[in-house]
């Protein structure tokens, strides 16, 4: 005697249900991993752009005569600069302790060479750096403020209203999905 069922096949459709449920739950989960890798990524790129850019404020406060010719350094476009024709590698001596500054260079001279060598380091770190021309926007006072801007990715470290890509409209703010982080240095 045969008996047949009425449920023929409804096995095979509880699986495949519960595989389709375990797809989206799977691809869920691979989106989520996604958004927290980009989120790393970001807080990696925020916290060596802001250690760059404190070693920058600290070499500007140990030379503050020379915070124009830095200023010049950081924002060239240039490996080198007009002043004197200084490269990141220049006004060093070796010495039997540790590498010290050259007594034949100026103070412009340093302070140059340490806007180049800041603006190396960022750039082997995947950072560009530099400065505001005029000063931090907004501000006023006795004492003018120095900006810092640093970008990654697509961004640049400019600020203003017209450009696309830039990091920050002309008074501050920064723009919606810029790749930036201004800091100020006095």
């Amino acid at each position: 005697m045969k008996i047949e069922s009425a449920q023929a096949g409804v096995g095979l459709i509880e699986v495949m249900v519960a595989l389709l449920l375990l797809a989206v739950a799977v691809l869920g989960f691979s989106a989520m991993q996604m958004s927290a890798i980009k989120a790393t990524d970001e807080s990696l790129m925020r916290t060596r752009s802001l250690a760059i850019m404190r070693g920058g404020a600290e070499t500007m406060r140990t030379n503050p005569s020379g915070i124009s010719a830095f200023k010049i350094a950081i924002n060239s476009e240039k490996e080198t600069t007009a002043i004197g024709g200084i490269t990141k590698d220049s006004c060093v001596q070796n010495t039997a302790d540790a590498p010290a500054a050259n007594a034949s260079c100026t103070i412009e001279q340093l302070a140059t060479r340490d806007g180049l060598l800041l603006k190396s380091y960022a750039r082997a770190n995947d950072i560009n750096i530099g400065m505001v021309p005029g000063g931090c926007p907004g501000t006023s006072g006795n004492q003018e403020l120095q900006c810092f801007v640093a970008s990654w990715g697509d961004t640049t470290v400019e600020l203003s209203d017209t450009e696309p890509k830039a990091c920050a409209k002309a008074n501050g703010s920064y723009k919606n999905g810029a790749e930036c982080f201004i800091m100020e240095a006095y």
